[in-house]
Parts: structure tokens; sequence; C-alpha cells
């Protein structure tokens, strides 16, 4: 009897395991990293921009992906960016493929607001499922497309400028295409799935923006993340990272790849506040 109880715990254990991860977690909970960050090349007249980084939409496959991503773009507005920066990954392309239609997701998307605008990047999962194919749906949503280039944004307090790179997988990339029309002296935002890049980034980026690593997407207590998902291991999973006179942040991101699991690492929307070294919490 005891042996057959003992099982029996250990199937109503595996099953609550899957519930939570499976289910609980990547579809009903939804965590808001808000944030003051201090960089020393930000300048002065543009303390306090208020930047959502939203990233790894992954829809897949399953009945309640685009409820999922309905709340996610709600929750986004809801921060009141001054911009809003989507760093890649909007569907996937391997197992558990994404089955939205483009015209339902682009209406989903197009939601998005914010004052100075909202801009995209492509992941590696775009790039395998057909960058066209989700450039037409960022289009019909009628988000900027940064793939090796940049935008000059314009703000009553001062311009800045937002540099996107394409897939750092396909080894096409280019910082020269990405910085060509940027006018000397402004301070530049870099889009970058993955933050595998970090040691090759140029020092004139104020900061970069990331996901891809999902937050490790199952996480070990006393561990950390299970995988890193990026070849510089756990201190790049996710979060803020200042290292040689750079600076980078990881977001854990909105969705999964691979499976459709996540455990005690909750998909996650970002708040940063940028400011100038030393004029933070004044």
């Amino acid at each position: 009897m005891g042996k057959i109880a003992l099982k029996l715990a250990m199937v109503l254990l595996l099953l609550l395991f899957w519930f939570w991860g499976g289910i609980v977690e990547p579809y009903f909970m939804l965590e808001l990293d808000d944030r003051e960050v201090e960089l020393d090349s930000w300048p002065e007249n543009l303390n306090g921009l208020k930047v959502a980084v939203v990233g790894d939409f992954h829809a897949g496959a399953g009945p309640w992906e685009l409820s999922r991503i309905r709340r996610a773009v709600a929750a986004t507005n809801e921060m009141k960016a001054d911009i809003i920066l989507l760093v890649g990954d909007f569907v996937n392309s391997s197992f558990y493929m994404t089955n939205a239609e483009p015209e339902a997701y682009a209406k989903e998307l197009s939601a998005l607001k914010a004052p100075l605008g909202v801009y995209a990047i492509m992941g590696n999962h775009d790039a395998r499922y057909g960058v066209k194919k989700v450039f037409e749906i960022l289009r019909m949503a009628k988000i900027k497309i940064l793939s090796d280039s940049g935008a000059l944004v314009k703000s009553p307090r001062g311009d800045f400028y937002v540099a996107g790179l394409s897939d750092y997988y396909s080894n096409e990339y280019s910082y020269t295409k990405a910085f060509k029309n940027r006018p000397k002296g402004v301070p530049i935002i870099l889009l970058a799935h993955t933050p595998s890049l970090f040691n090759e980034i140029p020092k004139e980026v104020s900061i970069t923006l990331s996901g891809h690593t999902h937050g490790g997407q199952i996480k070990i207590p006393y561990r950390g993340a299970l995988f890193s998902n990026n070849v510089l291991g756990n201190d790049f999973a996710e979060g803020l990272v200042s290292r040689d006179g750079k600076t980078i942040y990881i977001t854990r991101g909105l969705g999964t790849s691979r499976i459709p699991f996540r455990f005690m690492c909750p998909p996650q929307i970002s708040l940063l506040k940028l400011y100038k070294t030393g004029f933070a919490h004044k």
C-alpha cells in the first residue's frame, strides 16, 4: 500500500509540475521589470526617457496564443512608455510552430502604442520561419522594422538613435549599415536579439537591448537558469549587465521555444527609465 501511495504521489506531483509549467506560468503570469538605468554616455536632457522592452512573443500553435499576446500588449500599453522596442522572435519556427493567421496576429500587435513609436528587429526564429512573412505581419501592424538599419527619434527633450541588427546567427548583420544614418553625437540604443554579441558591441552604444534567452525558461532553485541560451553563460541569461564600459539589458520575454514550458521563470515585459550616471532617483 505504501508503494502504491508513493507512486500516486509522484504521478500527482508530475501532473502538478506539468500544469504549472505548461499552463499557469506561461499563459497566466506576467511580470513587470520596472527599473532605472544609469548610463555614462546618456545625455542629461533625455533623463527619465521611458523605454518599454518586449521580446520573444513566440506565437505558437496552442489555443490561447493570441489571447496571451493580447494580454501582453495591453500590459505594455499600461506602462505609458515613451517608446516601445521589440527585440525579435515573433514566431516559433520549429516544434510548436505558429499557426496564427497573419492578419489576426497583426491586429493584436497593432494595438501597441507609444508617443515616440514602436520599433522591432528580427530574431533567429523569425529568420528560420521566413523574414518576409514576419515583415508582412509587422507592416500590417504599422510597426517600424529595423534590419541592419536605424532611425533618428525626435523627442521634445532631444534626439536619440535606435539601431537594429538582423539575426546574429545568420552572420550577415552589419553595425556599419545599422549606424549609417546616425547624426554625430546622438546617443544610440541598439537592438540585438541575442546577448551573445556583447563583447563586440561598439563603445559608442549607450545601451543594448536583447532577448533570446527567455531567462533560461526553466530555473532550478539555488542554481538559476538551467540553460543560459547564449555563449556567455548565466550572467547574460537575463537582466542588466554592465562590463568593460558597455551596458546590455536582456529581457526574459513572453513566450517559449523548444518546449512550451516555463518554471520559476515567468514571462516578462520591461520598463527602463534611462538616466545619465548620477541623476537617477533625483
